[in-house]
Formats: C-alpha cells, sequence, structure tokens
C-alpha cells in the first residue's frame, strides 16, 4: 500500500525532461502536427523551369511558376505565377492568375486576373477580381456555376435496314 503513494508522490515531483533529450527522440504524431501548423500555404510547387506534359490534380493548393501542357485541376486554390505557361484547362476552387493560359478556366469561388496574365479561352467563375492591364480573350460567365452534364450517348440501337432496289423486285 505504501510503495503505490511512493511512486506517485515521485512521478508528481519529477521534472520535466530537458529539451535537448525530447529532440533525439520526438513524438511522431506531435511532428506532423508542428509540421502542418508550419506548413507552407502552397503544398504543391512546380517551379520555373519545370515543364510537365499530363493532367496534374492535387487536393491541396497549387503554386504554378513553370509550364504545363495539359489539365490542371484541384479542390483547393491556385496561383500561376507570372512566369508559369499552362496549355489545357484550370480548374479549381479558387484561382489567382499572373502568367498565361490557354484553355478554359472553372474557379467556383474567387478568381482573381492579375496585371500580368493572359488569358486565351473561357472563363467560368462565381466571383471575379480583374486588374487592369490583363488580356483575356473569349467568353465570361460570372455567377452561378452550372456543373456540365456529359453528353447523351446514344445507345447501341440496331440501324434499320434499308430497302435497295434490288430487294424491291418481285420474281
Amino acid at each position: 500500500m505504501f510503495k503505490s503513494k511512493d511512486k506517485t508522490a515521485r512521478a508528481k515531483n519529477v521534472a520535466p525532461m530537458p529539451a535537448s533529450s525530447t529532440a533525439s527522440s520526438p513524438n511522431p504524431v506531435e511532428s506532423r502536427l508542428e509540421e502542418k501548423e508550419t506548413a507552407p500555404e502552397h503544398e504543391n510547387v512546380i517551379n520555373e523551369g519545370t515543364v510537365i506534359e499530363g493532367n496534374v490534380t492535387a487536393d491541396g493548393n497549387i503554386l504554378l511558376s513553370g509550364k504545363v501542357i495539359g489539365d490542371v485541376a484541384t479542390k483547393a486554390k491556385i496561383t500561376i505565377d507570372k512566369t508559369a505557361h499552362i496549355e489545357g484547362n484550370i480548374s479549381a476552387e479558387n484561382a489567382d492568375i499572373a502568367g498565361s493560359i490557354k484553355g478554359t478556366v472553372t474557379v467556383n469561388g474567387l478568381l482573381t486576373i492579375r496585371q500580368s496574365s493572359k488569358i486565351d479561352g473561357d472563363v467560368n467563375t462565381k466571383n471575379l477580381n480583374v486588374e487592369s492591364g490583363a488580356l483575356f480573350t473569349g467568353r465570361l460567365n460570372v455567377g452561378e456555376i452550372k456543373p456540365k452534364t456529359p453528353p447523351k450517348i446514344s445507345g447501341s440501337k440496331p440501324k434499320p435496314e434499308v430497302a435497295t432496289p434490288a430487294d424491291s423486285v418481285l420474281d
């Protein structure tokens, strides 16, 4: 009985470990939480000088400074730097465009088109900010974005047979 009280008393009076000893064997859960708190705003970065041929899809934010030949889609925000060039469609929750795009831009939230940007294609967005000097060629739809419905694909019905003049001759 007395021993358990002593252990409890000792545990309460134990001084915390020095920071140097905890740093050598950090708790992995705490480390990941700290990394998330200090994580940069852009989780996915495509730097200047990088060329990607193919589609890019991400759940998190994208910072694009390089070149993409293909579609770019994210469920978060995309920032297209003034050095960026995209030949493909853009789809994002929010977007900040300063580079050049040749394709359709679809943004569910706020789209900001910077002075240095050049867009050659259609733009669909709920909210829009455009700086003076931005270049834009295409159709603009601002307001409610209607989801695109896929085109109806006709079933594989057999084609009706067409009678030819040879078929209509009676013997």
